[in-house]
């Protein structure tokens, strides 16, 4: 699971609106990221806030009134807009009482019957780039490739002064629209996805340390936490 994944699921996760295996990837990250952690027990905190709610309308005398005023109050003039004012931090408070309305709005439409995958294009994941010039011109840039099962072949640039991998993909099979390649990086701990490619494209991600290789797999169309099918292509990075 990447970073910005984890992040975005602290709401749904609150509300159970996750499936099985984000839940489990997510509960895993709990341990290990303490400001999830304080973020899901403030979510909680608040939802139950929120559940102890009770609406209450307004008595007939406070009414009457209200109307008593309109009718005998002036409109105001139409205002001139005045330059915008740098935007002051939201309280946590209410920055998690936001998040929860937003969560259960996506639950409601989950409820519904619409589905709604997880978008990772607002994730960590980079965009495909068209060649990765930096990468392959760098000093140190060292390229390792292989041939992929079912056919093709993948390739890895990797500069480890920049910080950097280029992932090219050449002449893989083509997929049915519910499916997509995606890229790992490998080393200490779970892979961590570098994004989707093309069966003829590429992707830039940054190359941690500690990362010792690349992997391709065949996943959902939207991406997956986790690889959940063998790779069809594996590489060294030195």
């Amino acid at each position: 699971m990447t970073t910005a994944d984890a992040h975005i699921l602290a709401g749904a996760y609150t509300l159970d609106a996750v499936d099985d295996l984000e839940r489990a990837a997510f509960t895993r990250h709990l341990g290990e990221c303490p400001v999830c952690a304080e973020e899901v027990a403030g979510f909680r905190e608040t939802a139950a806030l929120l559940g102890t709610a009770a609406a209450a309308g307004p008595d007939e005398s406070f009414r009457r009134n209200v109307l008593a005023e309109v009718s005998q109050t002036r409109q105001l003039p139409p205002r001139v807009a005045e330059p915008a004012v740098p935007a002051r931090r939201t309280p946590w408070r209410r920055r998690a009482v936001i998040g929860l309305a937003s969560v259960a709005a996506a639950a409601a439409v989950l409820a519904g019957g619409i589905g709604i995958g997880l978008d990772q294009s607002v994730s960590d994941r980079p965009a495909p780039v068209a060649d990765g010039g930096a990468v392959t011109s760098a000093p140190d840039a060292t390229t390792v490739r292989t041939t992929a099962v079912g056919g093709g072949s993948v390739s890895a640039t990797a500069s480890r002064q920049l910080g950097k991998v280029l992932v090219a993909a050449r002449a893989l099979p083509s997929l049915d629209a519910g499916h997509a390649y995606e890229v790992w990086l490998t080393g200490p701990g779970a892979p961590r996805s570098a994004g989707l490619v093309d069966p003829d494209g590429s992707v830039e991600a940054a190359l941690p340390a500690g990362t010792d290789g690349v992997a391709v797999t065949i996943e959902p169309a939207t991406g997956s936490l986790q690889p959940t099918t063998p790779s069809i292509a594996g590489l060294a990075v030195s």
